[in-house]
């Protein structure tokens, strides 16, 4: 009998990993993945939260069921959004995923030093994307930002200012507040004497 489906594994972020079952007859729409079938190509749909924007792919149907797997990437910001192919390649890689990022975490000392490593590993991650693409900045103009951790926060510092911003790393919840906001404002200092009548 010939396996009629294969598996989409959607990065979320490094903790966790969402598995799709996906059937090659059927029309697949869940967010975010969409799948359909047109002959013999697989037209897939993934939506990248990095950028905001839906990535279209088109895989020969005799290439998404060789073994090996397909890496998905979004086209707008490079963010790895996940993995397709068979069973088996799809676990392989949800393992080692996981592993890498588990001993990511303890070469760099996180898990002995903050209360929840992998949330502090991906506000990371996330920060610095942020300030890459010039969402992070202080009301002073300056987008010079210094980042010091503590164990459950990130301490974001104006360089031409000195203000300040704490984001919260304590808690899953605490990374998706930050992942929601467009961009983070530090309020400058000199901007507060400006304002105070």
């Amino acid at each position: 009998m010939i396996d009629a489906s294969f598996l989409v594994a959607l990065f979320k972020d490094n903790e966790n990993i969402d598995i799709r079952h996906i059937n090659l007859f059927q029309k697949y729409e869940k967010s975010p993945l969409k799948v359909s079938r047109h002959k013999k190509v697989i037209k897939i749909k993934i939506y990248c939260d990095e950028c905001k924007e839906e990535n279209r792919y088109n895989i020969p149907l005799k290439l998404l069921t060789r073994p090996g797997g397909h890496h998905v990437y979004c086209c707008g910001c490079g963010y790895e959004l996940g993995y397709l192919g068979s069973k088996t390649d799809v676990e392989a890689v949800v393992t080692k995923h996981r592993r890498q990022v588990e001993l990511l975490i303890h070469e760099m000392g996180l898990d002995e030093y903050f209360t929840n490593p992998l949330v502090v590993f991906e506000l990371i991650n996330y920060i610095h994307d942020m300030a890459e693409n010039k969402k992070i900045y202080c009301q002073c103009s300056s987008q010079d930002v210094a980042a010091s951790l503590s164990s459950d926060k990130i301490e974001l510092t104006c360089k031409k200012c000195g203000a300040t911003y704490i984001v919260k790393a304590g808690d899953r919840k605490d990374l998706e507040a930050v992942k929601k906001m467009g961009s983070i404002i530090i309020k400058s200092k000199s901007c507060d004497k400006l304002i105070k009548y």
